[in-house]
């Protein structure tokens, strides 16, 4: 099956693209395509959706009028999948160029006609009743099977000795973050590892303020952590290896990274800034640490603490009543795409699937 993954200049929107890539390869032996999705200067949001609901039909010529691409250079693709916002109108002309080719998106999708969209992944249950659309955690390259299991943190004293990723990220749409939240987050840091005995593996990304930077690596230099990436030296993907730690920290900004921990089979905690307004990613968070990813013996995988305010004590005493997510996130998608793209799920993944929803 070729597949055509269409990716923007966001890892954070390409590597969702790139996680329903591997979902439909659990379905069908795949041929991946990308391409780089890079609109023209005059084409921004609103411009591609007053041309998409008015002027769209010569899907040839506003391919070329507002990305650059040249439609009969491309291969026709079985499937097209993309994520984030300059990949909706792409999408949408591409499979009208191939007749009608499925386009999966990852994502909401507001603005367009989206009739033509084969099937939304979207990250609220609220939205799942949507035409064309279906809730799943947010896809992900992120692997479980690369990471040996977690050591379970049932107690306090197992906190001893084990490691918690810290994925530190910044101001992002509706979420900010004051100087004494970062101030938290060093003391926090610093206090976890004092009284429990934990191995620190931090990095900071793209969004984070240097000089929240210079604070982390200041603690680096202490001795406090056992581990720091720096993401302007380290540049994207070098958090990965992170998600094979025992537990995983995200500032509550990043809805993906929350996702990739969980997806990788980690017990998460979100720490959430008190500046942050009521949205969707809000909405599309709190249904995650509402569902039961372990079963019901040990339903919680994921919970949100206050970082303004959050304690040593309260992050340890929350982190040992997390369970490591027991659900396969790939397996569930596949089996959402499958039918969109007239697939059968193969035994293996529907056994998985069938275990995940008697255990959820």
């Amino acid at each position: 099956m070729k597949l055509l993954v269409l990716r923007d200049k966001k890892p954070g929107h390409f590597n969702q693209a790139e996680g329903v890539a591997l979902a439909v390869g659990r379905l069908a032996p795949i041929e991946v395509t990308r391409l780089d999705i890079r609109p023209s200067w005059f084409a921004h949001d609103d411009v591609r959706k007053f041309i998409m609901r008015r002027y769209g039909k010569d899907a040839r010529y506003w391919l070329r009028a507002m990305y650059g691409i040249e439609a009969d250079r491309l291969e026709k693709p079985d499937v097209i999948i993309g994520s984030g916002r300059p990949t909706i109108a792409a999408g949408i002309l591409i499979s009208r160029v191939f007749g009608g080719v499925p386009f999966l998106y990852s994502g909401g999708i507001g603005g367009y006609d989206t009739r033509e969209v084969s099937l939304m992944v979207v990250a609220s249950p609220r939205a799942a009743g949507n035409p064309r659309s279906a809730w799943a955690l947010i896809p992900s390259v992120v692997d479980p099977a690369d990471y040996a299991p977690p050591r379970r943190l049932g107690t306090p004293a197992d906190l001893k000795g084990a490691e918690i990723a810290l994925l530190v990220g910044g101001t992002a749409y509706r979420k900010e973050w004051p100087s004494g939240e970062w101030d938290a987050l060093v003391r926090l840091v610093r206090e976890v590892a004092k009284e429990y005995g934990v191995r620190w593996r931090v990095s900071t990304s793209r969004r984070t303020p240097d000089e929240v930077g210079a604070q982390i690596a200041a603690l680096d230099k202490e001795g406090v952590l056992a581990e720091f990436i720096d993401y302007r030296n380290a540049g994207p993907g070098s958090v990965r290896s992170l998600f094979g730690a025992d537990a995983v920290a995200v500032t509550e900004d990043s809805m993906s990274m929350l996702a990739e921990g969980l997806t990788a089979g980690r017990p998460v905690i979100g720490l959430r800034s008190a500046k942050v307004h009521d949205g969707y990613a809000s909405e599309a968070i709190s249904a995650w640490a509402a569902k039961s990813w372990a079963g019901p013996a040990e339903a919680e995988s994921l919970a949100i603490l206050p970082l303004g305010t959050v304690t040593a004590e309260q992050f340890a005493r929350t982190l040992v009543k997390l369970a490591p997510p027991a659900t396969d996130v790939r397996g569930e998608l596949a089996a959402i795409i499958a039918p969109v793209l007239g697939l059968t799920v193969p035994e293996a993944e529907a056994s998985a699937q069938r275990v995940a929803q008697t255990s959820s």
